[in-house]
């Protein structure tokens, strides 16, 4: 696939990027059909364990939504709305992706780029990036349900601050409050990056997609219950093929 999105694999790694740099990788009609596919291909490909979504060159991640087209084919409320839904559909794709999914936040995130970037698993930064809710100063709000990703990746309270004043966070604030896992000098950001998903690759598919799972569904149960599905999760992961070698291989070093 080439065109708004890439999408490339490589070593059970599929990286899909968003290919705009003229227009700062703003996402428009283009984008979210290429998205849409693209995180197709990369669920039904069996080879593929993780998953990073980035943008072209080194100057932004994602600018946003493109304001030009939207504001030429959107004309009512009910437009935005529809539109929003599509755009919300696939955020929604990405949190509830069956494989972990990484931002490699190679430059700015902007407005509908941070809700992107919030609808990740997790977020490696280069020092250049930043992060930035800034539809308020736009007038307007997040719309493609960012703010209720990112009240679940940082808390209500962060959250509610960063979106009211629409602060432009450097990589290394939003590290310090949890909207970004690891941040990496320019020039060992994507060194960073592939040593990250390569770390997650490299273990039991199964056991990695069934762990995402079991933490988006704990999220919603009392503690009780959180802890009892995860008994129940490594209980059914027992038998595995993966378990059984690793646990003989164990033995055999141990003798």
């Amino acid at each position: 696939m080439s065109g708004s999105v890439v999408y490339e694999t490589n070593n059970h790694i599929a990286v899909l990027r968003i290919n705009r740099p003229e227009a700062s990788n703003a996402i428009n009609s283009e984008v979210m059909e290429g998205l849409s596919h693209a995180l197709v291909q990369a669920e039904e490909n069996d080879q593929v364990r993780v998953v990073i979504l980035t943008g072209t060159g080194e100057r932004s991640f994602v600018a946003g939504g493109d304001l030009k087209e939207f504001h030429e084919v959107l004309q009512t409320p009910n437009d935005v709305y529809e539109k929003w839904t599509d755009m919300r559909d696939i955020l929604y794709r990405i949190a509830t992706f069956q494989k972990p999914v990484i931002a490699a936040l190679n430059g700015a995130a902007r407005g509908g780029g941070g809700e992107v970037a919030a609808a990740c698993h997790f977020r490696v930064a280069s020092t250049t990036a930043t992060v930035g809710f800034v539809q308020v100063k736009l007038g307007i709000t997040p719309g493609w349900g960012g703010a209720a990703l990112l009240a679940r990746t940082i808390g209500y309270q962060k959250a509610l601050r960063l979106i009211l004043t629409g602060r432009v966070l450097s990589a290394e604030e939003a590290e310090r409050i949890g909207l970004v896992d690891e941040v990496a000098a320019k020039e060992a950001f994507w060194e960073k990056v592939w040593k990250f998903a390569e770390e997650i690759a490299g273990n039991s598919p199964l056991a990695v997609q069934s762990m995402l799972q079991m933490m988006r569904q704990a999220r919603d149960l009392r503690l009780e219950e959180a802890m009892d599905l995860e008994s129940r999760l490594c209980a059914s992961l027992w038998n595995s093929d993966i378990h059984q070698a690793a646990i003989e291989d164990f033995l055999n070093r141990k003798h």
